[in-house]
């Protein structure tokens, strides 16, 4: 998936979604780490990517959180 796609579909979910999406990632993220740790990831790049994905899921959630106050 691209990155404009992913921004997109982000985009479009709603605050209780973004959340679950933000326990997936982070699960990712822990998986990745543990198999990197035990040396069945050669390459890194999941980590970097999935550090990214999370950061954005957070922007995202802060967004809907300041329209709501807002709105």
């Amino acid at each position: 998936m691209k990155k404009t796609e992913e921004n997109e579909q982000l985009q479009s979910l709603g605050l209780v979604e973004l959340q679950q999406e933000l326990r997936q990632a982070r699960q990712e993220l822990f998986q990745n780490r543990v198999r990197y740790a035990t040396r069945n990831l050669d390459n890194p790049e999941p980590l970097r990517k999935g550090k990214k994905r999370i950061a954005r899921i957070l922007t995202y959630i802060r967004q809907r959180e300041l329209e709501e106050l807002q709105g």
